[in-house]
């Protein structure tokens, strides 16, 4: 009789599986264990610190300030971006006044001005240290033709407003400025 022939009564055989077996079950009971412990502590840290929402007051007037800035009216701007209002375009920081002037000054560098696929949402922050903020974040996409060179531009943009009792106090802009630099220098 060879090693692998030998016969192992019913009972021995069970014996043996059953002691597998526990082996087996303290294992996944382990890694059970761990599983539960690591999503309840993922839960514990990643705390909720606000709400955001896509079709509110806010979002709806960001979403508005791009049509207003476009058809070159401006009253939108004037009424809720703050003269005294910290600005950021890029790099450069600026009052809400100065903004909505140099806003203005691009309908005489070009035309055609349009906002084309604009997105935004709110957050309402509860927690943290932006607890009690309100920032809506915008992107689109900003299109225009240089008055004189005739050069048709595109460009992707972000801005973020910050609110205080429903007007904005705070403003970043994002966008590559090579269009306007163009334009400028092609006016000199």
């Amino acid at each position: 009789m060879t090693i692998f022939e030998v016969s192992l009564s019913p009972f021995v055989g069970f014996v043996i599986l059953a002691h597998i077996n526990y082996k087996l079950f303290k294992k996944m009971k382990k890694i059970f264990i761990l599983s539960l412990l690591s999503v309840a502590l993922t839960n514990l840290y990643a705390q909720q610190t606000g709400t955001i929402k896509d079709n509110d007051k806010l979002t709806k007037i960001a979403l508005d300030f791009h049509e207003d800035y476009a058809t070159n009216k401006h009253e939108l701007w004037d009424e809720m971006l703050n003269d005294d209002a910290e600005v950021h375009v890029n790099n450069s920081k600026m009052t809400g006044k100065e903004v909505k002037e140099a806003f203005k000054s691009h309908h005489t560098i070009f035309n055609n001005i349009e906002i084309i696929d604009a997105y935004a949402h709110t957050n309402y922050f509860s927690g943290g240290e932006n607890k009690g903020d309100t920032w809506t974040n915008s992107w689109f996409t900003w299109t225009g033709t240089g008055n004189v060179t005739g050069i048709g531009y595109s460009n992707k943009a972000h801005f973020d407003f910050q609110w205080e009792k429903g007007k904005v106090i705070k403003m970043l802009c994002f966008f590559d400025t090579t269009a306007l630099n163009m334009e400028v220098a092609a006016n000199k």
